[in-house]
């Protein structure tokens, strides 16, 4: 048993796990530092310039991937993870909004209430998450050169809901026992990450990646016990935190471009064949 004021180290060969779990969170903390050295933002020039800036976007359901790290496993909590889910739902529609942004707020009920409606997000937010995969293995800055494409089932979604954009919000937390925090050295109680991923509805590429900003400005940020006292509070410091950098919102500088039914066909009509 781990007491409370002492801590029994492990053996060598019982160690060695824990020092390739060490080796595995220092370079998780040096990837996170290079990237919020670069941006907190990554876009496209057009998005940049306001040429495919949205004007509506949709914002479907966040997820919340709540997990604490015990000295040998990581156990998911899923309710506690789908209690923060409305919080950060309510502070990303918030920052979005003060920014000038028309946000239509597409809820659960929404989805469930709409057999067709719920069948495009399944497959947008499927697509997603593949897509989400190969910016983290790769790098968030190629979204400047447009090379995540979500596929023409977001052109039809973005078309059904009537927006120019589609929000996908995603946040992972990992809490850290104290145990492991002594293994750790008294660092990492609490990793967040956080990122925003805003969509083109025309052409389905992700024009704008918004994530937290660890290290970049010397902020600090709640950890597990501070968020689930206060979560209002602490998901609006984060969602404001990511974004930070975000434009606002200008429909004189906005390109024109195709009408939604416009979309719907020539989507439908490439699918058909």
């Amino acid at each position: 048993m781990i007491g409370r004021d002492s801590i029994r180290m492990p053996s060598l060969r019982a160690a060695a796990p824990f020092r390739s779990a060490l080796l595995c969170a220092a370079l998780m903390a040096a990837a996170l530092a290079a990237q919020s050295a670069r941006a907190a933002l990554h876009a496209t020039e057009e998005f940049v310039s306001g040429k495919t800036r949205p004007v509506k976007i949709a914002l479907l359901p966040v997820h919340v991937e709540l997990q604490k790290q015990k000295m040998i496993r990581r156990e998911a909590e899923v309710h506690e993870g789908g209690e923060l889910e409305e919080y950060l739902a309510n502070s990303v529609e918030h920052e979005l909004s003060s920014r000038g942004y028309e946000v239509k707020r597409i809820t659960s009920d929404i989805i469930n209430a709409d057999p067709k409606l719920q069948e495009l997000v399944i497959d947008a937010d499927r697509r997603y998450g593949e897509l989400l995969t190969q910016v983290s293995v790769k790098l968030a800055r190629q979204v400047a050169q447009r090379r995540y494409k979500a596929g023409d089932e977001m052109k039809l979604l973005a078309a059904r809901l009537g927006v120019d954009a589609i929000a996908f919000t995603r946040m992972q937390m990992i809490a850290a026992g104290k145990g492991v925090q002594v293994l750790n050295f008294g660092m990492g109680g609490t990793q967040t990450m956080l990122s925003v991923s805003l969509i083109d509805g025309a052409t389905a590429d992700i024009e704008a990646y918004l994530t937290l900003p660890i290290m970049k400005r010397g902020q600090a940020f709640g950890g597990y016990e501070d968020i689930m006292k206060d979560p209002d509070h602490e998901m609006g410091r984060l969602a404001a935190a990511v974004f930070d950098e975000m434009p606002n919102a200008d429909p004189s500088l906005r390109a024109a471009r195709p009408a939604g039914g416009d979309v719907v066909k020539d989507v439908e009509s490439l699918l058909g064949q």
